[in-house]
This record gives C-alpha cells, structure tokens and sequence, in this order.
C-alpha cells in the first residue's frame, strides 16, 4: 500500500502506479483529484488509456488524512510541502498512517526564500524577484500580463501568496518533532549570485532550492 500526500492532478500518483504496480495507491489531496481531467491528460499524452483499478484518491483535510493507523507499507510527497500550511500536522499524520517499519520519501522543490521559490517562472524569468519585490507588486504585475488566461493567473497569484515560506531548518524541526528519523538526504543546490538586497538572507536559505529525503518512524 502506498500513499501520495498532496497529489495534486494525480500525475505522480498515476506514474507511481505504472512503475511500482503497487497493490494499491491512494493519494490524498485537500481539493479531490479529478480523475476525469487526469484520465483525459493520460489519454491525450497516450501514456494510458485507462486508470489502474488500484489507484484511488481521498480528499483529506489541511489537518486530517482519511486513512487508518498503520494503514500504508509507503508513503511520498512530491513538490507539495511548501504548500501546505501546516506542516508539522501533516507530517504527524503521515506517521500515523504509517507502518511501524514503513518508509516516507519526501520532495520538496522550490523552498521559498531560493532563486524559483516564486512558482512564477512563467511570469518572472529573473531569479529571487519575489524577494526584491512586495506581493502586491508581484500580483499586480502578474495581473496586469497577458501572458496567461485570467484563470490561470489568478490561481498561480493565490497560490504564491499562500506559500508557506518554511526553511531548509524548519523542515528539519517538522520532520524530526513529527516522530520521524532521516536516514538519507539530497540538498537540491545551484549556484547563486548574492547581490546587496539579498544579504540579508542565510545563505543556506538562498542556496539550496529544495530537498529529497527517506525517513522511517521513530520507534
């Protein structure tokens, strides 16, 4: 059994599938995963021409997963932590639902404060704009593009300002008082040019754009 938390449009969980052919995968989003819209997807990219009958999806709350103690053998997150805005909760919750000797592979790319942290590449090409910039600014300009529907702008202008900021050490803190043990990380790095504005920021912070990691439950 396997469990995606934050799955988002499904498109992780659906390779997963493919690859792992697990007896059963469940992702959990806090907006249900339109299996119609991701099937469509499949289709159109001919990587599938239907679901796999194990792979389902549960929509779960910002503090609640939908699934029993011990339930999952797996669980992953993919670029969906520096979503969530309660980190240490969702983090417990996962523990919970987690095998005693079960394992949690988490990724997250890009922390806020590193050079993409935006998710508005689209908009912004500069790296680390969002951090010379106030949100207003940032939102108005987005707004003001037509380089996107309304829509889809909109949408990407909330999810900007609802990023959760947490740092490389936060997440650390996260992990470590959520009953988990890291046994293996990759810091994802690039080099970076520290101009005066950005001084002022750790240089870990700036440096390192996202992490990968395998924990176990603590016993």
């Amino acid at each position: 059994m396997i469990a995606d938390v934050g799955c988002g449009d499904g498109i992780m969980a659906l390779g997963v599938c493919h690859r792992a052919h697990p007896t059963r995968l469940i992702g959990f989003d806090v907006n249900l995963t339109d299996s119609h819209e991701l099937l469509g997807g499949a289709q159109a990219e001919e990587v599938a021409t239907e679901l796999p009958n194990e792979l389902e999806f549960r929509q779960s709350s910002p503090l609640s997963t939908p699934a029993a103690d011990d339930e999952f053998d797996v669980a992953y997150s993919w670029s969906a932590f520096e979503h969530i805005a309660e980190p240490v909760s969702v983090l417990s919750e996962i523990r919970r639902i987690l095998k005693p000797d079960g394992v949690f592979f988490l990724q997250l790319w890009p922390f806020y404060l590193s050079a993409r942290g935006s998710h508005l590449w689209e908009w912004f090409p500069e790296e680390f704009h969002h951090l010379r910039a106030n949100h207003q600014d940032v939102v108005a300009e987005m707004q003001a593009s037509d380089r996107h529907s309304a829509e889809w702008t909109d949408y990407m202008a909330n999810e900007f300002e609802r990023l959760n900021r947490i740092t490389l050490a936060e997440l650390q803190r996260a992990v470590l008082v959520s009953g988990f043990d890291v046994r293996r990380l990759e810091l994802i790095t690039s080099p970076t040019i520290v101009t005066p504005e950005l001084g002022r920021y750790p240089w870990a912070d700036l440096a390192v754009g996202g992490i990968k990691l395998i924990a176990t439950p603590r016993r």
